[in-house]
């Protein structure tokens, strides 16, 4: 089943196309009713909730008054990481077994809405990400109409959110809904087709062998940025059970003060993110993550410590390189698929990608028999050599009783 995560800012139209590809036969989930239902009266998060902010937050009839509890944690950041860890497993935990149901039913595609899936650092949880927007005059003018409040309040309102255009850069697809409501419609199941059809091509796990995932570890060795080396990496995805850019955000060095989408600092140079295409790709892999949701977790993580468009898209070639490598045992002739692979990653930041990934391909080319003279050829030539070495060490491999046992176990926790 295609799980497919939905968001967008305030009054641009998101519960209009939910409801759209609701009536189009999709599955869907809106994960506030689902909030709302873990902290309801006998729900699994009411008692903790009132526990931790007390009696004075319910209402006359005895359920959480939500705009009680919001004056609460608004703007004080200790009390929403609060009530957030109180929340949010519980969510997850009935969001998963719903999820269960739908494909029991034999659903090919479930569509999970919530307004904070990016801004929660959750959205990769998903196998594509859709976002709704409009400009910004409209989505004013909407939210004025909506909620009956003055200009003034609309735009405070929108401005306290992540900006849609910043949103807008980690879509896998996207719904225009400034035009009109039958527009709108029309859009709603165009994506519902291209859904479907997705859903239709989706794959199984499919691991690379252990001795070629071992190969990229031993071979692929090095610093990561921001002090988030492939091992922390790991860590914190088989903690999370998937990749959670708040919880990579916190193991940063230092750690980031705010939103993980704001972490990065300007001109942030080596150690570069490709370091992570290794791991991350073979980690993707062993859960059916195909190419497009790598190219989007490529680009997340990059976007964590570097603001930079051609970091993004010299990270997602990096991205495409480590697959086609993982998938095929073959290193030879991946450094003429740079130009290729640059204009599927190119969308993802604007920009041509930077140079330094191209060097490190055509060390790898260079040397496809030797790791170490691979990695030596990428820093002559101020390429990476982690990457040039990774790549050539997943074609050549590693066994198990040659690695250091704490890569094997790394590996094993890829899958």
């Amino acid at each position: 089943m295609l799980r497919v995560g939905l968001t967008g800012g305030i009054a641009c139209g998101k519960t209009t196309v939910l409801r759209r590809l609701a009536a189009a036969g999709l599955a869907t989930l809106d994960l506030d009713v689902v909030a709302h239902d873990v902290m309801a009266p006998g729900g699994p998060a009411f008692e903790d909730v009132v526990a931790a902010f007390g009696a004075d937050i319910l209402a006359a009839d005895g359920t959480i008054d939500r705009k009680a509890l919001g004056s609460l944690v608004f703007g004080n950041p200790t009390a929403r990481s609060r009530l957030d860890a109180l929340v949010h497993p519980r969510v997850r935990e009935e969001e998963a077994r719903r999820a269960a149901r739908f494909e029991g039913e034999g659903r090919d595609v479930l569509v999970s809405d919530a307004a904070l899936l990016v801004e929660a650092g959750v959205h990769l949880r998903f196998d594509r990400l859709v976002v709704v927007h409009c400009p910004a005059g409209v989505q004013q003018e909407r939210l004025m109409a909506r909620d009956a409040i003055p200009a003034t309040a609309a735009r405070a309102r929108i401005d306290s959110q992540m900006p849609i255009a910043q949103k807008r850069r980690f879509a896998h697809l996207e719904v225009d809904t400034s035009g009109s409501l039958s527009e709108t419609d029309a859009a709603a199941d165009d994506l519902a087709r291209d859904l479907r059809a997705q859903a239709a091509h989706s794959h199984p796990s499919r691991s690379p062998p252990r001795a070629r995932v071992l190969g990229g570890l031993v071979h692929g060795a090095g610093g990561g940025p921001r002090g988030l080396d492939p091992a922390t990496f790991v860590e914190v995805l088989a903690e999370r059970g998937g990749v959670e850019m708040s919880a990579l955000a916190r193991r940063l060095r230092p750690p980031a003060a705010g939103p993980w989408y704001r972490a990065a600092r300007p001109d942030e140079g080596e150690p570069w993110p490709e370091n992570l295409a290794v791991p991350l790709v073979l980690w993707a892999l062993g859960r059916g993550r195909d190419e497009d949701w790598i190219l989007g977790a490529a680009a997340s993580l990059t976007r964590l410590t570097h603001d930079a468009s051609d970091a993004v898209v010299a990270a997602a070639v990096a991205a495409l390189a480590v697959l086609a490598v993982a998938s095929s045992g073959r290193v030879e002739g991946i450094a003429g698929r740079h130009d290729e692979w640059a204009g599927r990653s190119r969308r993802w930041g604007g920009a041509a990608p930077a140079p330094r990934v191209r060097r490190s391909l055509e060390a790898a080319s260079l040397h496809p028999d030797d790791p170490g003279a691979a990695r030596e050829a990428a820093e002559a030539a101020r390429g990476e050599p982690a990457l040039a070495g990774g790549l050539v060490g997943m074609a050549l491999g590693v066994a198990p009783a040659d690695a250091d046992p704490a890569l094997v176990s790394l590996a094993e926790r890829l899958g």
